[in-house]
């Protein structure tokens, strides 16, 4: 099964993933990557602040980036109710 490393971009510093995750597919891997980066939101939120300038980039066990989650992107930010589709 491909192991697959989830890198954190966050404040100009890059935060290595040592170990990696065996994950089957690459569908998956993305699943897996959005639900992290929302985790990863929903704690910064707790504590104040939301840093939306986070990435996290998953690679392959080569080192080649396969799929890269800005945080801005992970969620949507809603200012009213009323606009939402």
């Amino acid at each position: 099964m491909p192991r697959w490393y989830f890198h954190l971009y966050q404040a100009g510093d890059l935060l290595l993933d040592p170990e990696g995750v065996e994950i089957a597919d690459l569908a998956e891997v993305r699943t897996r990557a959005v639900a992290w980066a929302r985790d990863i939101i929903a704690a910064d939120a707790r504590n104040g602040a939301l840093y939306l300038d986070t990435r996290l980039c998953v690679a392959d066990d080569r080192g080649a980036t396969v799929l890269d989650i800005a945080f801005a992107d992970a969620i949507a930010v809603v200012p009213d109710r009323d606009t939402v589709a």
